[in-house]
């Protein structure tokens, strides 16, 4: 199945947002800090790969609004 533009561009935020989150939890000192990083990445990731979540960014691409 081929994903539109849209579908991509949130796609590939929503991966860099979670390296980002990888990548700061790596530098903390603080084990509960890294922990509540990682875990924040880990939601992410589940919430984009989410069935509702993508009917809904697939919807959101249909529409020719600025938002």
């Amino acid at each position: 199945m081929k994903i539109s533009e849209y579908q991509r561009g949130y796609q590939d935020a929503a991966r860099e947002m979670i390296t980002w989150l990888h990548e700061e939890a790596a530098r903390m000192n603080d084990p509960h800090a890294r922990r509540l990083l990682n875990s924040a990445a880990f939601a992410l990731g589940v919430r984009i790969n989410d069935e509702e979540n993508k009917r809904a960014v697939e919807i959101r691409g249909k529409h020719n609004s600025n938002r």
